[in-house]
């Protein structure tokens, strides 16, 4: 009885908390559509000249954030296959010799084979190392700063660079979405627990082999879901290269914004652009990841332990 009242409560609660958000959205949209459109008046007539423009500016939109983000998936998968390697101290790979080295073998055999594997055990050492350095950069600064200082490299040292500003901007959105859908990609695959990759390797398949047919099959349903959010979160972000002059989506609605006087109207066609983009997407990434998800694992395992 004690549990039904307290369950009560909190549908009651949450109905409640619906209510007033309902309530308070609805009265700050008639707020400001009172504020700017009530008083001054909203031209329609301009937003429907103007669409043609705001149509191919979003098409610059999409062709910057989806050229950085394939090229950065690329770079993220390097990074977080590098970050889940394993490495060995050199010490115990010495220690440990003679288990993958036969007896008789000669000595400069034996000195040869053990350099090979200290020297690849360090090689993969360093790359990891590198990996996580980068990771750690990007994470670390800001997208804005990472897009100005692109920028500037290309201008002190390619001045004369046709499309300069794209090409620093999309240099600048690769780099910064390769590291977060490394880190994507490593999340995934350490997902797959070490001793499927070791049955593989010990039937034969070499290290991509395992990676191909084994780890990524299993990887990829769990990793599509946020690798798609990742791809909103790079549109939405892609409109910090108005700060070095890229006439993108909100470049050029600054741009119109100044040369007509229309700051709501242009910024109104903009925000709505980015919600007809944005929220569809959502939902595809919704039922990509209903459709994807492992069954024993996530929501659906709460739900099924809740019924027993």
């Amino acid at each position: 009885m004690a549990k039904s009242l307290e369950e009560q409560g909190r549908s009651r609660a949450r109905i409640f908390d619906t209510i007033a958000g309902i309530v308070l959205t609805v009265g700050a949209i008639a707020f400001v559509t009172d504020l700017f459109i009530g008083r001054t008046g909203f031209n329609f007539g301009y937003v429907q000249s103007e669409i043609p423009g705001f149509l191919a500016a979003t098409q610059l939109t999409f062709y910057v954030t989806t050229v950085s983000y394939f090229a950065g998936m690329g770079i993220g998968f390097l990074i977080g296959w590098a970050r889940t390697a394993r490495t060995a101290s050199v010490r115990k790979m010495l220690r440990d010799r003679n288990a993958f080295l036969a007896d008789d073998e000669r000595g400069w055999e034996t000195g040869l084979k053990t350099g090979g594997l200290v020297a690849w055990s360090g090689l993969k050492y360093v790359v990891r190392r590198i990996a996580d350095g980068y990771v750690e950069v990007i994470r670390g600064t800001p997208l804005f700063v990472q897009i100005v200082f692109a920028w500037s490299v290309l201008i002190v040292n390619t001045p004369r660079l046709n499309q300069l500003e794209l090409i620093a901007g999309i240099a600048a959105l690769t780099a910064n979405t390769g590291a977060y859908q490394g880190e994507i990609f490593r999340a995934g695959l350490q997902t797959v627990h070490s001793g499927q990759v070791e049955a593989a390797r010990a039937v034969g398949l070499s290290r991509w082999g395992a990676m191909r047919r084994v780890v990524l099959p299993q990887a990829l349903r769990l990793i599509i879901p946020p690798l798609t959010n990742e791809y909103i979160g790079l549109l939405k972000a892609s409109s910090l290269l108005v700060v070095i002059g890229v006439q993108e989506l909100t470049g050029y609605g600054k741009s119109e914004a100044f040369r007509s006087f229309k700051v709501f109207e242009v910024f109104a066609m903009v925000t709505g652009i980015y919600l007809l983009i944005t929220v569809p997407l959502s939902k595809v990434i919704q039922a990509i990841e209903t459709r994807l998800r492992i069954p024993g694992l996530g929501i659906q395992a709460t739900e099924s332990t809740s019924r027993v």
